[in-house]
């Protein structure tokens, strides 16, 4: 019986590509910059007796081999508090190459369920405007509660589908990413499913609608901005051929960029072989990742430059957002009731707050000012709640990504005791000094690295656990 892997055998070496294709994935990690540093981790790694290799296109990224696999990698602390990410090498790419700069509007028109756009954000370091983009509900679920564990301020999740941004949002964005749908042939190392759908009418299906989101993509663009177009799939109709089409299409407004020439020479060379074999006679520098070439997910990524305007920009109607801007009148009186409980209001120049059903969500005034022709699907970080008391409950996603600020309410617990929290417990007879009952914010050691690891609400010497159930549950 044929197999869908047959027809690439001018392309590559398909023993090689069939063999790797039923072997497991290697496991990798990126450190997320928002929270903690490349240093860090390396130390944290070698605690845990993990042996660990850089990802050749992302400096902040490491394969994580170990003997030891009692606790699963998502398991692992440094992930439940967002200080690290769980993501295959090959779809760090994109965000890569697309390479977004601090203070820029970026889009990432297919963000669910977010290891690209939470890279994208870590990169950015809270400047410039992020817009997160998924048509489908249950992911941008999946995508909210990623970007809120990664401590992702400044970006705005929006549900449509891609095709929107090309009339709607013209020339609004430096950069734009789309890793677009495809019939996933690439993923079969960890889906032994995804040959099931690559019949050629779906392949021809996808194809159509990925040329479709990359034109809005570029429309979408601003002129001298960056496009990177990605998918996890194997078929030249989806890779090499969508970018051909995009080409005649634009000619001169387009053009073709090579922005990693050397790290990812073998993977340009076999975008080429394909190119050739499949009659495109103008070609142009693609990167096609043969899973058998870097031991990664079948993957392929084309990064291209908008140099003239593609279409006019219609004038839209902007729309208020879901959330409601706190008045500053009660964003000072918050602030200053922070301050007085906890030395400092855990906000810096620049920032606001947004509020929706009780919750404030900490943002910059930047996405404030930012125009939508539509409402949000949610935006910013949870930053806390009232309290029937005229105080706020500070949330754990801002404990663990502005606590260090706190000079006051913080209490040194040992590495034995953050343990009984995370199996659940409570600690009892806790002696602390110039610490009042109520809300306060627990600092630990982890390795060298010290850490505020959560919330806990201090009552007659006894220490209430408030970590999320979440990390309970699954640390536990």
């Amino acid at each position: 019986m044929e197999h869908p892997f047959d027809r690439y055998a001018a392309f590559t070496d398909l023993e090689a590509l069939k063999k790797i294709s039923s072997e497991p994935l290697r496991k990798s990690k990126r450190v997320n910059l928002l929270k903690t540093t490349v240093t860090d981790f390396v130390d944290w790694a070698k605690r845990q007796e993990w042996d660990i290799k850089p990802v050749p296109w992302c400096k902040e990224a490491f394969y994580v081999d170990r003997e030891n696999r009692e606790r699963a990698l998502g398991r692992d602390l440094f992930h439940l508090l967002g200080f690290t990410y769980m993501q295959e090498a090959a779809s760090m790419l994109p965000p890569e190459l697309l390479d977004p700069q601090p203070g820029e509007n970026i889009l990432d028109m297919s963000a669910a369920p977010g290891s690209k756009t939470t890279q994208i954000a870590s990169k950015m370091q809270e400047q410039g405007i992020i817009i997160a983009n998924d048509m489908q509900e249950k992911r941008l679920w999946t995508l909210n509660a990623n970007m809120q564990r990664s401590g992702v301020i400044n970006a705005i999740l929006t549900k449509k589908v891609g095709q929107w941004f090309s009339r709607h949002m013209t020339g609004r964005f430096d950069r734009v990413l789309i890793d677009a749908p495809c019939t996933a042939q690439g993923t079969l190392r960890k889906d032994s499913t995804a040959l099931e759908y690559c019949s050629a009418d779906n392949i021809g299906k996808m194809s159509r609608l990925q040329v479709e989101l990359l034109e809005a993509a570029i429309h979408a663009t601003k002129v001298g901005g960056r496009i990177v177009y990605s998918t996890c799939t194997l078929t030249p109709e989806e890779n090499e051929s969508v970018i051909e089409t995009i080409m005649n299409k634009f000619g001169d407004q387009v053009t073709m960029l090579d922005p990693m020439p050397d790290i990812l020479k073998q993977a340009k060379a076999d975008s080429l072989l394909v190119q050739k074999n499949i009659g495109i006679k103008k070609t142009f520098p693609a990167y096609r990742l043969w899973p058998q070439t870097y031991d990664t997910e079948g993957f392929f990524c084309a990064v291209l430059q908008k140099n003239a305007p593609t279409r006019d920009a219609d004038r839209m109607e902007m729309r208020d957002r879901f959330e409601r801007e706190v008045r500053r009148i009660d964003q000072k009186k918050w602030r200053e009731n922070l301050k007085d409980w906890y030395g400092t209001d855990f906000m810096r120049d620049q920032e606001t707050l947004f509020e929706s059903k009780k919750q404030m969500f900490l943002t910059t005034q930047g996405i404030a000012k930012f125009p939508l022709p539509m409402s949000d699907f949610a935006l910013g970080l949870p930053f806390g709640k009232p309290t029937t008391h005229g105080l706020v409950r500070l949330s754990h996603e801002t404990a663990i990504l502005r606590g260090h600020m706190a000079t006051a309410q913080v209490i040194d617990i040992t590495e034995e005791q953050f343990a009984a929290l995370l199996n659940g417990q409570n600690l009892k007879d806790i002696v602390v000094k110039g610490i009042d009952d109520g809300d306060v914010l627990l600092r630990t050691n982890v390795g060298t690295k010290t850490i505020i690891a959560g919330r806990g609400l201090l009552k007659d010497g006894e220490l209430l656990n408030r970590l999320p159930r979440e990390i309970v549950r699954v640390h536990g």
